[in-house]
């Protein structure tokens, strides 16, 4: 802060703020731009069996809009109208293929080349980005992710799932979670996963889970020493006492 009155303080050194639901949320700069060594999901190899499936189910359409052009002239049908008719079917296929593809085409993910979704061997760290509503790209952190709704812009949040859901910044314009939303979430949580297997990062939630079995253990140990103890010294303890 300068002092002066009117004057905006300067945020730097790549760190910014956002207000989400009346609280000052403190969030690490992310990329404008995706870095040169990262690659989008449906860059991946992973993902090229999806490319090749929107490839043969265009191809499929071309063959299903031509077998329909030539059954319609064989009744004696028009060209003109043989060929709406079957590039009408052509067009809403083409639609259909681009709406399913582009679903998983934008998935708002992009791994580093250790990482498994390029399927080789890992030669350093693995890196997760993912992207924003703004277009930037950030490291969503040690913890899986999910979503919360955002009160004051609308959509949804990106939120660490952890008892406090910190913040990583507006995910989604849309008011309802459609498939999308839940199989990028999928992808995301499954990159982070593998991410932190080759990293050799332990896993916080089989971490919480060893954790409350040794804590139920422990307490259902003791509580048995307790009652052990209890029918054990009761009788002793009575028949010594009236001895007395």
């Amino acid at each position: 802060m300068n002092g002066h009155p009117g004057r905006t303080p300067s945020i730097t050194s790549g760190v910014r703020f956002k207000v989400v639901d009346r609280m000052l949320v403190f969030m690490e700069e992310g990329y404008e731009r995706l870095p040169p060594d990262m690659r989008p999901f449906i860059a991946t190899p992973v993902a090229q069996p999806l490319i090749k499936g929107r490839n043969v189910a265009l191809a499929g359409s071309a063959v299903v809009a031509t077998l329909l052009f030539l059954l319609l002239r064989q009744f004696a049908l028009s060209t003109t109208l043989a060929a709406g008719c079957s590039l009408l079917s052509l067009g809403l296929n083409v639609a259909v293929v681009y709406l399913r593809f582009n679903t998983h085409a934008s998935t708002p993910l992009a791994v580093n080349m250790n990482h498994p979704f390029m399927n080789s061997e890992a030669m350093g760290e693995a890196k997760v980005l993912v992207r924003l509503l703004n277009g930037s790209w950030i490291d969503p952190g040690n913890h899986r992710v999910r979503t919360i709704p955002e009160e004051l812009l609308g959509g949804y949040n990106l939120v660490q799932d952890t008892d406090d859901y910190p913040v990583l910044g507006h995910f989604v314009s849309n008011n309802e979670k459609g498939p999308a939303l839940s199989r990028h979430l999928a992808l995301i949580n499954q990159a982070i996963a593998l991410r932190d297997a080759v990293n050799d990062v332990p896993d916080p939630i089989e971490e919480a889970r060893e954790r409350e079995k040794m804590e139920t253990g422990l307490l259902e140990r003791s509580w048995f020493e307790e009652e052990a103890e209890v029918e054990v010294e009761s009788p002793l303890v009575s028949f010594f006492r009236g001895k007395d």
